[in-house]
């Protein structure tokens, strides 16, 4: 079996690739810096440059593969513009699924997420509920990208779409180092209260759920939350990371400076100042109630998250403190 991972050098995607690697999985990677893959190739990985705005490169790349794990995307951040940005979320994911369909491919699992949901508050959500645009770039781009898979899969492509929370762990970034960073900078704040949910998911679990999804028939046209099925409040996430720094408490400022800002008047301000607008689902997802469910991974994948909040937060810290983010 040889599988394509776009976006190799990621987060997910780098723990994908040890992992196949590891039981024998023929890896080929796609990475805009071949240079930050050279651990990968040292354990077997071939690893191919190529760009998610390049199609010919895809189109090459997908070419003799059994299966195909699309992680890469553009998840904010002002190095793209807002076209470049569609283009490679919803773009490129065409592009590769015509590859794939027109290579033979087995299974395209495509790595969506929880932000499709949108303004959804219910208390718990599952892959029932509708996930209609919100007008912010990243979760409309990721529901555009689905309705591409949904599509390939009426036209006889094995497709998975997979929808991770909040992921962290060893070499996690926005869930990971960027609140050391933040925290060590000053910069990490909380917002009242600040008792909206966080769905964890640690590395580990959801690369099970993947590889479930990657080899189970029943994922065949499935979408899966993936995550641990806990939650925790921003406020004692944030806490877990303050307390490895030897932080007693955060500081907090009141909630209505958050509302504030996402409110007309408060967009206006920003963007006089030429500071970043919050986008309305940036604000729901730091202010949301919901739990995400796993219950359909559950009982079409077997899906069991082995490794709890506890745990996992103390692998995380084991790590941190390897590469000096903590000391």
């Amino acid at each position: 079996m040889r599988v394509l991972i776009t976006g190799i050098t990621g987060f997910i995607g780098s723990h994908l690739a040890e992992r196949l690697l590891a039981t024998g999985v023929a890896v080929r990677g796609l990475a805009r810096r071949p240079e930050e893959a050279a651990w990968l190739a040292a354990q077997g990985a071939q690893i191919v440059p190529a760009d998610l705005a390049q199609r010919a490169g895809l189109v090459e790349a997908v070419r003799g593969c059994d299966a195909v794990l699309h992680t890469a995307a553009w998840t904010g951040g002002p190095g793209l513009s807002e076209q470049q940005a569609w283009s490679v979320n919803v773009a490129a994911t065409g592009w590769l699924l015509q590859a794939a369909q027109d290579a033979g491919v087995q299974r395209f699992v495509y790595f969506s997420s929880v932000a499709v949901y949108g303004l959804n508050a219910a208390p718990v959500i599952d892959e029932t509920a509708p996930t209609p645009p919100v007008d912010q770039l990243y979760p409309d781009s990721k529901i555009a990208a689905e309705t591409l898979v949904r599509a390939a899969q009426a036209e006889g492509l094995p497709t998975t779409i997979v929808r991770p929370a909040s992921t962290y762990g060893p070499r996690g970034a926005a869930w990971t180092v960027g609140p050391v960073q933040q925290i060590k900078a000053g910069r990490l704040v909380l917002l009242g209260r600040d008792e909206g949910l966080v769905n964890t998911g640690y590395i580990d679990n959801v690369v099970d759920g993947v590889l479930l999804a990657l080899h189970s028939a029943a994922a065949a046209g499935e979408s899966f939350n993936l995550c641990d099925g806990a939650a925790l409040t921003y406020r004692a996430y944030y806490s877990r990371y303050a307390a490895m720094l030897g932080r007693e408490r955060l500081p907090v400022y009141p909630a209505w400076l958050a509302r504030g800002a996402v409110s007309p008047p408060g967009r206006w301000l920003r963007r006089l100042l030429g500071k970043p607008v919050p986008g309305p689902w940036s604000y729901h997802f730091r202010f949301n109630p919901s739990r995400f469910s796993i219950a359909k991974a559950q009982r079409l994948l077997g899906y069991a998250p082995a490794i709890d909040l506890d745990e996992g937060m103390a692998r995380t810290e084991r790590w941190l403190r390897e590469q000096g983010y903590i000391t």
